[in-house]
């Protein structure tokens, strides 16, 4: 009897290319940029330097630009940033390649072993097809199978290819519209970098936004105004503009806190009015209108919430603090978005997002888990500079709700948007990005990874994960290596109510060997608590605790 779990799915040799040598050389190109607009000296031996990282095409074009003396420093800096984003995108299609690639791969791996198993379990057993002939029907299925994935892997392998191609045109002819609005897509230019880029931009400039833009679009629309223009669009549009991905942090804050205040007042003014009427109510003295008074003023809802926002107000004018306001809305369950340091400056950002009964009146709680990995963060890298974002930018589940997958699908356009919009916004070399998902998001986390919008990340962190709908890392379009899970041996997540074992309500348990994520250790948490997941289920985020020390490196790009 033959073995087919060894039987080989023939996949020709990946790709010969280094993409972090590729991501390093863009670095550099940056790094000449840099230097060339500060008009520092010894311009032309970083040129030569960085040329030699490259083809012999790239080369060229780099040697070239500085032995004949560019018109000008623009020009250069154009070259420069636009080659730099070439490499990158070039290097994101190789990894896109090579996720499809590690699909197919697992996929060919999961059918060996089923059709082994079947082979195994005809064994002996009496079954009417025989051995023999379960072998043979096994075999069948899988050369069937085999071709199917040769061919899916030829027509990933014919996109990388002439994405090979787009990428030598790019460099060897220059910034065009139809190249500059692919890296706007891939978020890898900024609208600040795309006013380089002359006559080139123009066609891809809204005459006004409608909101739906992407958000490198509404950055590159923001871009192009002078500072007068700003000021209006912020005077006639504050609405769209505080909470659109694309505009700016600091704009957005400032925003923010004008409506901040607004809704200060105004449930002040709502609170004041139901005491008035409570007072009317009571005043009338009959024993029906006594107890609706009572009632009334049993129900603190609008004292917690003002206390909320108050809190929150004051968090922000800390002089201690370094905060800004991205998002706020207090209709139901809301929206809710704070940074702790600027996102658009940072050399690290955090993304955390977190999981069921959660709402904006959760923000102080979230921001309080954001300081902790802030400082976990500084801790790994005291010379770098991080930003923890606490975003409550989706409708999170209740607790019935949190076994389905609802709420997570419906997010994926909020998350995918505002982590590009992160990327609109930087300034400079481009940040290390991390996402963390803690229970419920951690499914967020992987609906939108695995969308068709994606999920713009270095590192994803998962912890207290009852699954990301996936049932392989592969499937997150993400190295295994950039993936970390954990899940406290005290947390009831996967434990009877969620599910058991490896298979969690929304796939396959990130923290199993079977994943293919790279597993965490996080201390065994609190016993008991309440129903269903008890206290080791909050606990990842408190102080002195191994799975914050651990994500506090992984933000910091120490992992």
């Amino acid at each position: 009897m033959s073995d087919l779990s060894s039987m080989p799915l023939g996949l020709p040799e990946d790709i010969d290319a280094d993409v972090g040598a590729i991501e390093s050389g863009a670095d550099q190109l940056d790094a000449v940029c840099r230097n060339m607009l500060g008009r520092s000296e010894g311009t032309h031996s970083q040129f030569q330097s960085s040329a030699g990282e490259f083809t012999d095409l790239v080369a060229w074009n780099i040697v070239s630009s500085s032995s004949q003396e560019l018109a000008s420093w623009q020009e250069a800096a154009t070259s420069l940033t636009y080659g730099a984003a070439v490499l990158r995108q070039w290097g994101l299609d190789i990894e896109t390649y090579r996720a499809e690639r590690a699909k197919l791969e697992t996929r060919w791996e999961e059918a060996r072993s089923e059709a082994q198993a079947a082979v195994d379990a005809s064994e002996g057993s009496g079954s009417i097809l025989g051995e023999g002939t379960r072998e043979g029907l096994e075999t069948t299925r899988l050369e069937t199978l085999r071709g199917e994935l040769l061919a899916e892997h030829s027509r990933h392998w014919e996109t990388l290819m002439e994405h090979a191609e787009q990428a030598e045109k790019d460099l060897r002819d220059g910034p065009g519209q139809d190249s500059l609005e692919r890296l706007i897509e891939s978020s890898l230019l900024s609208g600040s970098q795309l006013a380089y880029f002359g006559d080139a931009v123009p066609g891809m400039v809204p005459g006004e936004l409608s909101g739906d833009e992407h958000p490198s679009v509404v950055n590159l629309w923001w871009t192009s105004m002078t500072e007068e223009e700003q000021e209006r669009a912020v005077r006639d549009h504050p609405e769209l503009l505080r909470e659109l991905d694309g505009i700016p942090a600091v704009v957005r804050d400032r925003l923010n806190r004008d409506h901040l205040d607004g809704e200060i007042e105004r449930f002040e003014e709502m609170i004041s009015e139901r005491d008035e009427e409570i007072r009317d109510m009571a005043a009338r003295g009959s024993n029906g209108s006594v107890a609706i008074a009572l009632s009334m003023s049993a129900d603190d809802t609008l004292d917690n919430q003002l206390t909320e926002l108050k809190e929150l107000r004051d968090s922000l004018e800390d002089e201690n603090n370094d905060r800004y306001l991205l998002a706020l809305d207090t209709e139901g369950d809301g929206r809710a978005v704070v940074a702790n340091g600027n996102p658009d400056t940072a050399d690290n950002v955090a993304t955390l997002v977190p999981g069921t009964t959660t709402t904006w009146e959760s923000i102080n709680d979230q921001v309080g888990r954001g300081d902790s990995l802030m400082l976990a963060a500084e801790d790994a890298d005291p010379n770098a500079n991080h930003s923890v974002i606490s975003w409550i930018g989706y409708d999170a589940p209740n607790v019935p709700e949190a076994a389905f997958e609802g709420r997570a699908k419906d997010a994926v356009s909020e998350l995918s948007g505002f982590q590009d919009g992160l990327r609109a916004t930087h300034q400079g070399q481009p940040s290390n990005n991390t996402v963390i998902g803690h229970s419920y998001g951690s499914t967020v986390v992987g609906h939108t990874a695995q969308s068709q919008q994606g999920l713009d990340a270095d590192e994803l962190v998962v912890v207290g994960s009852p699954g990301m709908n996936a049932d392989h890392v592969s499937d997150l379009n993400i190295p295994a290596g950039d993936m970390h899970a954990s899940t406290a041996q005290n947390d009831r997540i996967n434990k009877g109510w969620f599910g058991a074992g490896s298979e969690a309500a929304h796939g396959t348990d990130p923290t199993q060997e079977s994943f293919g994520a790279t597993a965490f250790r996080s201390d065994e948490g609190t016993a008991g608590g309440n129903w269903p997941l008890g206290k080791a289920h909050s606990e990842y985020f408190n102080d002195e605790t191994t799975s914050l020390a651990y994500m506090g490196e992984v933000i910091a790009g120490q992992r």
